[in-house]
């Protein structure tokens, strides 16, 4: 059974990811325009690259709860790993295809000028595309950024594929000796800067997001449902508070750094609404999305940048959270005393409030094509409003740089509105054709009785 609040919780993963790449396509610009202002997406849009962290721990949630029921055993095992390699590889075959056609349309294969240089580098260009459609480690990122995550994630499914080989009771074992493992690797200087080749993949710290993930599915289907409630707003704030405290990149923040400010409050997240939903109590999520909302907007009135010296970021931070706070009691003491004194009231506007949370469900559906699509999206909206900027009577609407913020509001709300529908479309006329397709070609390979005789130990 889909669980609606994963979908919203990938919804805003993919959310996260698309400001942040809003946020640096419109400092290019203004860079290139020789403008001098700041970007005005600022805040925790920096750390936007936090839905990443959010997208593994979801993933090894995931795996451990759609396989709870499944028996030990070669079939189970290779049923898994064909269902999730064929939900990643095809939409990203799709979306990896438009970039290899466009820049071999316009670069041929030589490898030669900037435009393959700003993709490949150091790679020579035929190995570098089929390291990019297998999604195999390389020096590079894949010839569509994004994908260097799911180099990661391929990876994960093949590991845990070899666990599914063991019993189930072995699992926690597993993921214990799996995470000593990228621990002790990482020790010895094996991951290095970034998984350009396969020891630096399999030590790289982030696995460890997806082992919390998992070790989080573990204690949902444990059963145990320990105030929940209390877990998610704590999580939300520690969540809001990473990310308006993380500043400028390091390789300790891009590495071990983002597993403890967004790995651990990620799994308790994911602990909290999980086990809300499964005990239909999800209208915590209000005082939740009050609290995360108002303690980034507070935020982002401090325009904050990667560079911003720590003692203004840490106060930026504190009063954040604090209004955040404030906000959350706010909001948990309205409800309460609109439910004893007005549930008329309360009862009007939970209709509002499911269409709200049906939108994030849906956002979630589409969220690997919103994922995979979006910097496609925003990159060639650059392009567009870069030459209608240079119409003089448009600047002040498409010229980023120029002064006022009409100009940013306006490719904000464009690069916004199109990524998410052209992510619409995508699942609607590409990805769920091809999921339903290859469900049952999964389906006609693996739902079949086992021979007698040839059961799993």
């Amino acid at each position: 059974m889909k669980l609606q609040s994963i979908q919203i919780l990938r919804g805003i993963a993919a959310l996260l990811v698309v400001f942040y790449h809003i946020r640096a396509q419109e400092m290019r610009s203004i860079l290139d325009n020789n403008g001098s202002e700041m970007p005005w997406l600022s805040g925790i849009v920096t750390n936007g690259y936090a839905g990443v962290d959010l997208f593994f721990v979801i993933s090894g949630f995931i795996m451990v709860v759609v396989t709870s029921g499944d028996k030990p055993g070669l079939r189970t095992a290779a049923d898994f790993l064909f269902a999730r390699l064929t939900r990643v590889y095809p939409i990203w075959w799709f979306f990896a295809g438009i970039m290899a056609i466009y820049l071999v349309g316009f670069h041929g294969l030589s490898g030669m000028g900037q435009g393959w240089q700003s993709f490949a580098r150091s790679e020579p260009v035929v190995p570098y595309i089929i390291k990019s459609f297998l999604l195999l480690p390389q020096a590079e990122d894949p010839i569509l950024g994004v994908g260097w995550t799911l180099v990661h994630e391929v990876y994960f499914y093949l590991v845990f594929t070899l666990i599914l080989l063991l019993r189930r009771s072995w699992l926690p074992y597993c993921l214990l000796a799996w995470g000593l493992l990228v621990i002790g690797g990482w020790s010895m200087g094996l991951s290095g800067h970034r998984p350009e080749d396969l020891p630096a993949l399999v030590f790289f710290p982030m696995t460890m997001e997806f082992i919390f993930g998992a070790a989080t599915g573990l204690l949902v289907a444990s059963g145990l449902a320990w105030r929940a409630g209390a877990i998610t707003l704590l999580a939300v704030l520690a969540l809001a508070a990473s990310l308006c405290f993380q500043g400028i990149e390091t390789t300790h923040t891009l590495q071990w750094g983002r597993v403890m400010l967004y790995g651990f409050p990620s799994a308790a997240l994911i602990y909290g609404v999980v086990t809300l939903e499964r005990t239909d109590r999800l209208a915590w999520l209000v005082p939740a999305a009050v609290t995360f909302l108002v303690t980034i907007l507070v935020f982002q009135l401090y325009g904050t940048v990667d560079e911003s010296p720590f003692q203004l970021r840490l106060g930026g931070t504190i009063v954040a959270i604090t209004v955040g706070i404030l906000a959350m009691l706010a909001t948990l003491w309205g409800g309460w005393v609109g439910g004893q004194a007005h549930p008329d009231v309360i009862r009007a506007i939970t209709p509002w409030l499911q269409r709200v949370l049906h939108a994030f469900v849906r956002l979630g559906d589409a969220s690997y094509s919103l994922y995979l699509s979006h910097t496609i999206f925003i990159v060639a909206i650059r392009l567009i409003f870069s030459v209608l900027g240079e119409i003089k009577p448009l600047a002040p609407l498409f010229q980023l740089g120029h002064p006022g913020l009409l100009d940013n509001f306006t490719f904000l709300a464009v690069c916004l509105t199109v990524s998410i529908t052209g992510a619409l479309v995508s699942y609607r006329f590409v990805e769920r054709p091809m999921t339903r397709h290859l469900r049952g070609v999964r389906s006609r390979l693996f739902d079949q009785p086992e021979p007698v005789g040839k059961t799993a130990p």
